[in-house]
């Protein structure tokens, strides 16, 4: 129990610093190094490196190590067609199944209403802040109560959210995202479901433009 405690305090670690990006993408992940920074042994951080190699968030080279994975503007539009495509079948399932109360999306919604980021928090606080701003699409997936379907999103969901670092700072994209979200309920509410899947879609679109913007500005384009 005491490793398997050991192996989560790591690859938390890890997992918080991949996808805030203060590892960065291509980064050699050092065994020692990081035994000595963590004060733990290195079998639960080569058990850490086995799961985050699964989760796309690190690549494991014969003779060289392990490294961040990179990250690149097809990968992200692959992951979000992924997305978008999970998240509109969830709404079809709403629409075969006649839900139309989403309780824990709208909670989730509820929380995101006046959040916002301080400057200069840690990543463990920028990931919190990330997680929080994601639940609602986690808990759109969920309500879908199609357990196999949920874990398919579990499964992008690191990959989605170190794109999805790149630009939630943004001043005054989560107001609008907020206001996005609340139409795409409502019409659920109305069982309006085919508006709300295309909400959803241009919702999800909107992120594809501006994970564009992004990787211009880093390659100084």
């Amino acid at each position: 129990m005491e490793i398997i405690g050991v192996t989560e305090s790591v690859l938390q670690y890890l997992r918080v610093h991949i996808i805030t990006g203060d590892l960065a993408p291509g980064q050699k992940l050092n065994e020692i190094a990081l035994s000595s920074r963590l004060n733990v042994s290195r079998p639960p951080i080569r058990e850490a490196f086995r799961i985050l190699e699964n989760e796309s968030l690190i690549i494991s080279l014969p003779r060289k190590g392990c490294f961040v994975s990179e990250i690149s503007l097809k990968d992200s539009h692959n992951v979000l067609e992924v997305r978008a495509m999970i998240e509109c079948f969830a709404v079809d399932l709403f629409k075969q199944k006649g839900i139309r109360e989403l309780p824990n999306a709208a909670s989730a919604l509820e929380k995101t209403e006046y959040s916002a980021l301080p400057p200069g928090v840690d990543a463990y606080e920028r990931y919190r802040y990330l997680r929080q701003i994601a639940e609602f699409h986690i808990q759109l997936v969920a309500h879908s109560d199609n357990l196999r379907l949920v874990e398919i999103y579990n499964a992008i969901y690191p990959s989605l959210a170190r794109y999805q670092s790149l630009y939630t700072y943004i001043p005054g994209l989560m107001d609008d995202s907020y206001k996005e979200h609340e139409k795409i309920l409502q019409f659920i509410k109305n069982e309006n479901y085919d508006e709300a899947k295309r909400n959803l879609e241009l919702h999800i679109n909107k992120f594809v433009e501006l994970i564009k913007g992004k990787f211009e500005e880093l390659n100084g384009e």
